[in-house]
């Protein structure tokens, strides 16, 4: 065979040639000393495991929720928050309020004969809610803020330290309620945040009021808010 016909053969290596038994015990060690595939992985199996426990911080959520549909504030961490019911046979209508807080049905008629039920914190018995009769109802034909200017001015008149008013006009329970919320001044000097509901049902007019000193009223907002969405009048 000259030395041009030698040129055009091709040589095809064989590429399943098998490695020799030293390169595939390095070539298995390579694998098993990997770092960077095995934190790939670690990185893998962390999510699924984080997002494993969001799955059953939800179903739990849920599942307390049907249970009690004002017991879940959703913030981080999730916080559950369970509650006392007041129901009485002598009042027109039931509510629930957090625990950490009691219960006053004014035994010992302190609080005047308008007084019907509440409840106050026990360590600062000026942050709670009660609920009286009222002898001064709304005409909720008028526009809301003919109410506003209405209720604004007598508040003016009568309460000290009188200021930063708003008002809105809400549903409680299905009845229309002018709802304000204020700052006044208590008679020791302190600054107080009230929020206050005016409302009527079967003939009778009622106010509601929450409240608490004006720095911590924001932490005991949600605690009022709640006591006024679990509000219910007796059918």
């Amino acid at each position: 065979m000259t030395e041009q016909e030698f040129s055009h053969i091709e040589i095809v290596e064989d590429d399943e040639q098998e490695l020799p038994v030293v390169d595939q015990k390095n070539l298995l060690l390579k694998k098993l000393v990997d770092l960077e595939g095995w934190k790939k992985d670690l990185k893998k199996i962390g999510y699924i495991l984080a997002l494993l426990v969001v799955i059953a911080v939800i179903i739990v959520g849920v599942r307390m929720l049907v249970a009690n549909p004002f017991g879940i504030r959703m913030h981080a961490p999730l916080e559950v928050v369970t509650y006392q019911k007041y129901s009485n046979a002598a009042t027109a209508f039931v509510f629930s309020f957090p625990e950490g807080y009691v219960f006053d049905g004014d035994e010992q008629k302190k609080y005047g004969a308008d007084y019907l039920a509440g409840f106050y914190l026990e360590a600062d018995q000026r942050t709670g809610c009660d609920v009286r009769s009222s002898g001064v109802g709304i005409n909720f034909a008028k526009s809301d803020q003919e109410i506003a200017d209405a209720i604004k001015e007598d508040l003016a008149i009568h309460v000290k330290g009188f200021a930063d008013f708003s008002s809105k006009r809400i549903k409680l329970d299905g009845r229309d309620a002018m709802q304000t919320n204020f700052s006044l001044t208590d008679p020791l000097g302190n600054t107080l945040q009230i929020t206050q509901l005016m409302t009527s049902n079967d003939g009778k007019d009622y106010l509601i009021a929450c409240g608490s000193g004006k720095a911590q009223y924001k932490f005991f907002q949600q605690d009022f808010q709640d006591f006024i969405n679990s509000f219910e009048w007796r059918k």
